[in-house]
């Protein structure tokens, strides 16, 4: 099975889902639900079938809404299936300081679920997010891409066959790393990382 690995967007979450860890993080508000969240939940479903002995689950929403709210929470139950059997996981569920709202969604899921919650609060800093414009020298496909992600694809060594067409500087907002997650990308199996596709 292949992993998930989308870049966040005003309306959708950054996705990072591969086998042992899955993270969903952003505002989750896509103009059509199904369409964004059934690929996830039908990899979900293939997962459980043979998941690892721990899987680490981040959600970290900045602002969702209730269709949003019930993939999750289908989701959530599908890997809890995976846990009744035995499999450890643990949802780290994370949430602004002060913001209730998102910190009670978390709480009614605990509630209906089986898998153990821990919840990070954290303050949210104003940072600059460097973004890049590349193009593919083979094929010409552009893409607009984040600065972390760039740094993927030059650790991988594959920076040659891009071009940097635009770079720029977005306030937006992020917070701190934190022990409990990771930073790195999952790329596919020669070492590119994967793109979300453009409309």
């Amino acid at each position: 099975m292949e992993n998930i690995l989308l870049e966040k967007t005003n309306d959708t979450p950054y996705v990072r889902f591969e086998r042992g860890y899955l993270e969903i993080e952003g505002r989750s508000i896509p103009e059509n639900v199904h369409t964004f969240y059934q690929e996830m939940y039908n990899w979900v479903e293939e997962y459980i079938k043979n998941p690892e002995s721990y899987t680490k689950i981040i959600v970290n929403l900045e602002y969702t809404n209730s269709s949003s709210n019930k993939y999750i929470n289908d989701m959530l139950k599908k890997l809890g299936e995976a846990f009744d059997k035995g499999f450890d996981m643990k949802v780290f569920w994370k949430f602004e300081e002060d913001d209730d709202s998102i910190k009670q969604i978390g709480e009614d899921l605990e509630s209906i679920l089986n898998i153990p919650f821990k919840y990070i609060e954290y303050e949210e800093i104003r940072i600059k997010v460097e973004k890049l414009t590349i193009k593919n020298k083979d094929t010409g496909e552009l893409s607009t891409i984040s600065m972390r992600l760039w740094d993927t694809i030059k650790r991988n060594g594959h920076e040659d066959e891009y071009e940097v067409i635009e770079q720029e500087s977005d306030d937006d907002y992020d917070d701190y790393d934190d022990e409990d997650f990771d930073d790195d990308f999952e790329v596919d199996e020669d070492g590119y990382p994967i793109f979300k596709d453009e409309d």
